[in-house]
């Protein structure tokens, strides 16, 4: 039986809420690393009134979350192809390459809610599977969970060049805007502060980002030059290095090709490398002895970035470069879970990725006009190219803000004289590109 947690409730109590209610708007319910979205999925499928469907992206979390639905005593059914069972029943867990061809047969038996795991992972097309799946069934009460509730949008800009910028789920877009609104945010200094997220203690070393090249959507770095950098700075020399001094009990080390990490592995005594090409019977067992100690590192390519629960591990070392924020959190937040076996988990950043997006537990959402994301320091996340991702600063967070002009350029606002910033208010052409600027000063001189 699995109690939930005090910041659980609440969002439990809102989820309920939308679920009562006769015609949602689908809805999002944001949840963070380590937060037991598990538990809050069986809490909310045993009691929710009507026949309930909970998808979810991989066979690895629909075992995840079935078993802790079982555990409160109910039962449910599996309709998974690659779990070998297909069975419908009032209470469903499914995958949706299994199931999207019998969205119809859903509608027939009066399926009323879904609930969608890791709902980021879902294209927002209303031509993809999930989609097609929804207009056949005609369910009506659609929630979906996530800890980043953003994707990657293709534009074009006035040149005619692509770019690809972080959305929110709820933003509109040329795909569509299926989700509506956010009806719950836990935020992460909310479960840090009650004690259930492991303590990150972070290790940044330099990394030059000269070689870096994004590929034809500009949404991340080439497999090529992400090869090229790691190689051209010695990164596997210095993580074997690394390796050497490290007292820490289960390892991640994030690279960026399967060759790296099959190498790698070889030149470390008990390390294995977890990738796609493995075998899935062989990838099963290296993950099951990592998780019961006897496999001590994982060189991993992607496999571990999402949804996998150990939470022993206490040291991750990230040496690929991203401009994906959410996998950059996804893959740090495999250590924020807490063991009673460890004290913290060391994250060593070779890559750069914590100077670009900053510490993962300072990440928080807010809603203005619309949700965006913020990180520390209170660098804007979403709404940006991806090149832009960090540079613009939370106006309501002025000990983060940079004057990027005049006599105090490069001077945090809260060093600039008084003085100074009536002064440029006063003097200064203002617009939407420089208006957090704006409105951070004026906070200072009216505080």
């Amino acid at each position: 039986m699995f109690d939930l947690r005090e910041y659980q409730v609440s969002g439990y109590e809102d989820a309920m809420a939308f679920f009562q209610q006769e015609a949602p708007r689908p809805g999002i319910l944001v949840a963070p690393t380590a937060y037991g979205k598990s538990v809050l999925i069986a809490h909310l499928a045993n009691n929710i009134e009507g026949r309930t469907l909970v998808l979810q992206p991989s066979k690895e979390l629909l075992e995840q979350n079935y078993n802790k639905y079982i555990s409160l005593g109910g039962y449910a059914s599996i309709y998974s192809a690659s779990f070998g069972k297909k069975k419908l029943s009032n209470t469903v867990y499914a995958t949706i390459g299994s199931i999207k061809n019998i969205g119809k047969t859903f509608g027939t038996l009066g399926f009323a809610n879904m609930i969608i795991d890791e709902v980021h992972l879902y294209p927002r097309g209303t031509d993809s599977m999930l989609g097609k799946f929804m207009e056949d069934s005609g369910i009506k009460k659609v929630l979906g969970l996530t800890a980043t509730p953003f994707k990657l949008q293709s534009n074009i800009d006035m040149n005619g060049e692509r770019f690809s910028k972080l959305q929110m789920l709820t933003s509109r877009s040329k795909m569509g805007q299926f989700f509506q609104d956010i009806i719950h945010v836990t935020q992460i200094q909310e479960i840090v502060g009650l004690g259930y997220w492991s303590q990150l203690d972070y290790e940044l070393h330099e990394f030059n980002q000269r070689g870096l090249v994004y590929n034809s959507a500009k949404s991340d770095y080439t497999e090529q030059s992400l090869l090229f950098n790691f190689e051209d700075q010695g990164i596997g020399g210095k993580i074997l290095y690394r390796l050497q001094q490290l007292d820490r009990k289960s390892v991640i080390i994030f690279v960026p090709t399967i060759d790296e990490a099959e190498t790698l592995a070889r030149q470390v005594l008990g390390a294995y490398a977890v990738h796609s090409n493995l075998h899935p019977e062989k990838r099963k067992n290296i993950i099951d002895g990592f998780r019961a100690g006897s496999i001590r590192y994982v060189f991993n390519v992607n496999i571990l970035a999402t949804g996998f629960d150990h939470p022993g591990v206490d040291c991750i070392i990230s040496a690929r470069p991203t401009a994906s924020l959410a996998w950059f959190y996804q893959a740090l937040g495999r250590g924020t879970r807490i063991d009673p076996l460890k004290q913290d988990c060391l994250i060593i950043d070779f890559a750069g990725n914590v100077s670009k997006f900053g510490r993962i537990e300072h990440i928080y959402f807010k809603k203005k006009k619309t949700w965006q994301a913020y990180g520390e320091g209170g660098r804007l996340l979403t709404g940006l190219a991806m090149d832009q991702i960090g540079t613009v600063i939370d106006a309501a967070t002025t000990g983060g803000v940079v004057l990027q002009f005049g006599k105090y350029k490069g001077k945090q606002l809260t060093e600039v004289p008084r003085g100074y910033l009536e002064y440029i208010l006063g003097n200064f052409t203002w617009n939407d590109s420089n208006m957090y600027l704006k409105e951070a000063c004026e906070k200072l001189v009216n505080a």
